[in-house]
């Protein structure tokens, strides 16, 4: 008796051992056909992007001030050719600022006249001195009689605008009892207004503020990697937080000479003026992708498809042996543009073609790259920071669903 129950006990260990052996081959088995995950390449739209976030400001954001005065011309004393004196009088405002000759010469040219209008700054005039040297005259040149030239007020006449009227750039805003005219310097809307009819201004101090809400803009930070891609006029795709299923379009307007440095790593900003803004709000949240390039009809993968070893770059792809296993062949490629979904193959697929692909492990680990026969590992599998800038790019449209969510068919 004891004899047979040794005996069972042998066969239960045997049969234990097989079973186990077998399961263990059966996982084994299903790894490999795990292993032989494939794609196809495709062809389409590649599009490499570089993005970033920020939110919606106002292009035009303007205090207007006393110093934009307009003053009127009462007389201009001189011609286009006559002689002067120093000290000669040539211009002549309704308020009383008069212009001198700052030296003696020739007046070579004339460019206002009787009731036309000067800012500070505006050359009224041109004089040529005995050096053959010829200047311009300007409003706040050399008279100290110009009260706006020096500081000093005006006192306000009659005030044509107020709070949330919409004006567009050249609109009268405020008369002064010296004859002198506020215009608005830019297209917008009045936010704030600080005088009133019979109010004295300071020239410095700030009258009106005028914001245009139908002309805005974001401002996006990008990676030091990134900025050398990014040029003036690119073509830009926009999101906002508060509408999620609305895309906006954009053109890059400005981009920072100067960086921001943080931990290390410089950002440059970039500025997008949004086409057509719609309902957007100053104050919210974009997301922006810059479009750096794209190409029609390219053939693509996933990046982490194409491996690198040395100089060489290879894909791996499937194919059956006359004993019906599955084995790989090594292919060189060449490679084009890619983005951090995709890379664009010039030169060692068509179309259509199987690749293998990396997956992750029954163990719930991944890899970057796919194991090779007999579980080496091929060295230096690209990565989607190898091709675009650290914040990324747009997928391919018109071929294959976009592993990023950035692209589009």
């Amino acid at each position: 008796m004891k004899k047979w129950i040794i005996i069972s006990a042998i066969i239960v260990v045997i049969g234990g051992a097989s079973a186990w052996f077998l399961l263990g081959k059966k996982d084994q088995t299903q790894n490999v056909a795990a292993a032989a995950q494939t794609t196809q390449v495709q062809k389409g739209k590649l599009e490499v992007a570089v993005s970033g976030s920020g939110s919606v400001t106002a292009i035009t954001d303007y205090d207007v001030t006393a110093e934009n005065t307009i003053l009127i011309v009462d007389s201009v004393s001189v011609a286009t050719g006559d002689s002067v004196y120093k000290g000669e009088t040539l211009v002549t405002f309704k308020n009383g600022v008069v212009v001198k000759a700052p030296y003696a010469g020739e007046i070579t040219a004339v460019n206002v006249e009787s009731g036309s209008g000067a800012l500070k700054g505006t050359i009224l005039l041109r004089i040529e001195n005995s050096d053959d040297v010829i200047s311009p005259i300007t409003r706040g040149d050399n008279n100290g009689s110009d009260s706006l030239s020096g500081g000093g007020s005006l006192t306000a006449d009659t005030v044509n605008v107020k709070e949330g009227d919409v004006v567009k750039a050249g609109d009268t805003l405020i008369t002064f009892t010296d004859g002198s005219i506020l215009k608005s310097p830019v297209d917008g809307t009045i936010t704030s207004l600080s005088v009133a009819s019979g109010d004295s201004v300071q020239v410095s101090g700030t009258v009106a503020h005028i914001t245009n809400y139908s002309s805005l803009q974001t401002t996006i930070s990008v990676d030091e990697l990134d900025i050398t891609k990014v040029q003036v006029g690119q073509a830009v795709k926009i999101t906002a937080t508060a509408f999620e299923e609305e895309a906006f379009e954009g053109t890059v307007t400005s981009v920072a000479n100067v960086g921001t440095s943080s931990n290390g790593v410089s950002t440059f900003d970039v500025e997008i003026q949004i086409t057509d803004p719609k309902n957007l709000k100053i104050g919210m949240s974009t997301e922006a992708s810059i479009t750096i390039e794209n190409k029609e009809d390219a053939l693509y993968v996933p990046v982490e498809a194409v491996y690198k070893s040395g100089d060489e770059k290879y894909v791996l792809v499937p194919e059956s042996s006359d004993d019906s296993t599955q084995t790989t062949k090594r292919v060189t490629v060449e490679t084009g543009i890619a983005n951090d979904s995709n890379v664009e193959i010039t030169s060692g697929l068509t179309e259509g073609e199987s690749i293998q692909i990396p997956i992750v492990q029954s163990n719930g680990s991944s890899r970057g790259g796919m194991m090779m026969p007999g579980g080496s590992f091929p060295s230096g599998g690209f990565q989607g920071g190898d091709f675009g800038g650290r914040n990324g790019g747009g997928a391919p449209f018109g071929g294959g669903a976009p592993s990023s969510g950035r692209g589009g068919n």
